[in-house]
């Protein structure tokens, strides 16, 4: 009866784990879920980075094709000096507040006084005009300047 109690001793005492790896499986799944943590936060990050960034290539899109349709009614109007100087140079005429309307509408943060676009006209009919915006989310101004001149 000793010899079968010896025997289950060394049996149980073999199946057991030693003292040094008690609880090891705990430590590497608790491992391996803050590697996974950390990786998905990284995957967040940069979701979110080409989010914004999107949407700052919408407003470049949106910009570039406001002032093209800005030169597009220059080309179609009377094209002398004076007229395009009385019509878009100066900020209360009509055509320059109609166009004003169209681009508060579509680019963001155009309400403030500093973000205004400005058309500027020369006498050789050379036309700079230079749009801003700012989205919500922005911590600065973006910028689009566009040069044309307008011939007969």
């Amino acid at each position: 009866m000793q010899l079968m109690l010896a025997h289950a001793r060394k049996g149980a005492a073999s199946s057991c784990i030693p003292a040094c790896r008690r609880g090891g499986s705990l430590v590497d799944a608790l491992l391996a879920l803050l590697l996974f943590s950390v990786g998905m936060l990284a995957l967040l990050r940069l979701l979110s980075s080409v989010l914004a960034e999107s949407a700052n290539a919408q407003y470049r899109h949106q910009a570039s094709q406001l002032a093209s349709a800005l030169v597009a009614r220059m080309w179609s109007g009377d094209r002398s000096a004076a007229s395009l100087q009385a019509r878009y140079g100066d900020a209360s005429a009509n055509d320059y507040q109609a166009w004003l309307a169209t681009v508060k509408a579509s680019l963001p943060g155009i309400d403030a006084a500093v973000l205004q676009p400005v058309v500027r006209i020369d006498a050789e009919r050379r036309v700079s005009i230079t749009l801003q915006w700012k989205a919500p989310s922005d911590r600065s101004a973006h910028q689009m300047l566009v040069q044309a001149v307008i011939t007969d």
